[in-house]
């Protein structure tokens, strides 16, 4: 019976978990955290009966059949479509910018994604080169939008001018030239009965792993025999793994501040932004409206983003200096591959990946990994 050890029990480890412990496998699961699903983990909040993420909003979104295949059976679904605003001066508009943002910014009435491009297009910059996010946003919409929306929301989120990010990070947000306001258009967005904590713990029920929490890898490994492994897999960061040898990768954490109101709703959807720097935080997340509690509550929980270096590494941050020093740490994980150690998720490839791509990621791994066995 192969042995695996993975490191994290969020969705990419408990992804790898539960395939190599269905193929026959034993697995030790090992995470640092009182808890299993990583950042992804939610409660219940006792007082509301409100369920709550720990570490901000997480919601399930994937055009992918095998990710959605894959997770239908871990947990019951139901469906939720995603909207998001942010404030600009007293006007909540809609994002990503679509024909309503536009109307509603300009004050206008465009009818059509004709109207909207050629309006728009008497704003855009003409530039030779898009390297930045700024220059993306600049030669989309303009100054005008780029200024009240994104120029000081990144600032906030990563300390860094617009022109100092790849392009990569506002790609995440296209233009819209029409008035869907979802925030996602996947085929399949959907939460998870129970949270992502159900789910995962669902994904790791199986006889053949054992989860070790409250469990720190590197002191652990100090006294463990790790040859006794025939794979390893490792979802935390890749310069702690090598002991930052080459210098620290840059990494933005989110400083959480959960608050209770006494009213039915804080605000009109589950996710608000704030660009201004006349606010210090960048969203508030009101959780009511992904998880409606099944007994009507008149109170709410909200939570408050405030952008940190210190804490937990959530985001990679995508500049130049990071992609040159992750390339050094990349020939050191290849080297590792021979050892069967393989370095996976968000932290671990040091990308800015979703939920579906993480678990659609891990099931390739495992694919790959078990077919090049059976061929051996």
């Amino acid at each position: 019976m192969p042995s695996i050890l993975i490191i994290g029990a969020g969705l990419s480890g408990a992804t790898l978990a539960e395939r190599y412990a269905s193929a026959g496998a034993k697995v030790l699961v090992l995470d640092k955290r009182s808890h299993l699903a990583g950042n992804c983990f939610d409660h219940l909040d006792q007082e509301t009966g409100i369920r709550v993420s720990n570490y901000g909003a997480h919601l399930f979104h994937t055009n992918s059949q095998e990710v959605w295949d894959y997770v239908k059976q871990f947990a019951t679904w139901r469906p939720y479509q995603h909207q998001v605003l942010v404030k600009v001066g007293e006007k909540l508009l809609n994002l990503p910018i679509n024909l309503n943002s536009v109307n509603q910014f300009f004050e206008l009435s465009l009818p059509d994604a004709e109207a909207m491009k050629k309006f728009l297009a008497k704003k855009r910059h003409k530039l030779a080169k898009i390297q930045s996010s700024q220059d993306y946003v600049l030669s989309m919409v303009g100054s005008e939008l780029y200024e009240a929306i994104f120029a000081n929301y990144s600032q906030k989120q990563w300390a860094l001018d617009p022109s100092e990010l790849d392009a990569s990070v506002i790609k995440r947000n296209p233009i819209r030239y029409n008035r869907d306001n979802r925030y996602f258009t996947d085929r399949y967005q959907a939460l998870p009965e129970g949270g992502f904590e159900g789910l995962v713990t669902k994904m790791l029920k199986h006889p053949n792993i054992k989860l070790q929490l409250e469990t720190d890898f590197f002191a652990w490994k100090a006294t463990a025999d790790l040859s006794k492994f025939d794979q390893i897999f490792y979802t935390g960061a890749i310069d702690q793994y090598f002991d930052y040898a080459y210098g620290h990768l840059e990494y933005r954490s989110l400083d959480f501040h959960f608050e209770r109101h006494n009213q039915e709703f804080y605000q009109a959807t589950g996710a608000v932004n704030y660009p201004s720097l006349d606010y210090p935080f960048t969203r508030i997340i009101e959780y009511k409206h992904f998880y409606p509690p099944t007994k009507s509550v008149s109170s709410t929980v909200i939570s408050k983003e405030y952008p940190t270096w210190d804490g937990e590494p959530y985001y990679p941050v995508p500049r130049q200096r990071n992609h040159d020093l992750l390339q050094k740490y990349q020939r050191e994980a290849k080297k590792l591959e021979n050892q069967g150690i393989y370095f996976v998720g968000r932290l671990g490839t040091y990308r800015y990946i979703n939920m579906d791509q993480a678990i659609a990621e891990a099931l390739r791994l495992f694919a790959k990994l078990t077919k090049k066995a059976s061929e051996i």
